[in-house]
């Protein structure tokens, strides 16, 4: 069983078209999170279909009603933007003593979840690691997974980090750890954001503590790795090289 620290924060779900998937996974989180922690669902979906996945699991939540928050974008923003506006609406409105990103897609786990509400409070800046000696990768194809080793092992070497899994958007951070991103412009979109934000923190001597999970290919949509995508990985780490080495 996993213990609980005395904490209160708040769960920030970027969705784009989760319809699928959506509803189960705040069910299952309203089960497990702590009562005192919010969830906060960005949508930015071209319809109103997830919204309305949403708003009924809302209804059928157990949690209070004022820890329930669903922002409305009818506009793809990208995962990177969608989640600092969820990360603003808090810091703004919920003063939270931690925010957690996940996506919506069922790739990561609530168990997963509560490892990172579990993890010390001394720690700043928390990953989910696909990484780890007990860590475990549930249904990746082949091409996906050897793209994601090859990635992270040269972000790893790039910086003389000792971090594991630069790209997993499953994290935890303190109250200072959300404010230097929102004072910061992110230059790049897609995972490589997710490593741009590692090393913004780094910059300011936060640096990242990992801890174990499952992680599941996505049971919802498709994702595939096109030409376009594999340069603009490598556009992006030797962008991310030229500012931050």
């Amino acid at each position: 069983m996993i213990r609980l620290e005395s904490s209160y924060g708040a769960v920030v779900l970027p969705s784009y078209n989760e319809t699928e998937s959506i509803s189960k996974l705040i069910l299952e989180l309203d089960s497990s999170l702590p009562p005192n922690w919010h969830m906060v669902i960005v949508d930015d979906s071209p319809t109103n279909e997830t919204q309305r996945n949403v708003l009924e699991a809302f209804r059928s939540a157990k949690r209070d009603p004022s820890k329930l928050h669903i922002l409305r974008k009818e506009e793809k923003s990208g995962r990177g933007a969608a989640v600092q506006r969820g990360i603003g609406f808090c810091m703004s409105n919920l003063n939270p003593e931690f925010i957690i990103e996940m996506d919506s897609d069922g790739s990561h786990t609530v168990e997963s979840v509560m490892r990172l509400v579990s993890a010390p409070k001394t720690h700043e800046f928390v990953i989910g690691s696909r990484y780890l000696k007990e860590s475990k990768i549930v249904g990746w194809p082949l091409l996906r997974r050897v793209f994601s080793i090859l990635t992270n092992m040269m972000l790893r070497r790039a910086f003389r980090s000792p971090l594991y899994d630069w790209t997993n958007g499953l994290r935890r951070y303190s109250a200072n750890a959300s404010l230097i991103q929102l004072d910061h412009e992110f230059t790049n979109k897609g995972f490589i954001c997710l490593s741009e934000q590692a090393l913004l923190l780094r910059e300011h001597e936060i640096n990242p503590f990992e801890v174990p999970i499952v992680f599941i290919d996505r049971t919802h949509g498709v994702s595939t790795i096109t030409h376009m995508e594999i340069w603009q990985s490598i556009k992006g780490i030797l962008g991310l090289y030229r500012q931050w080495r």
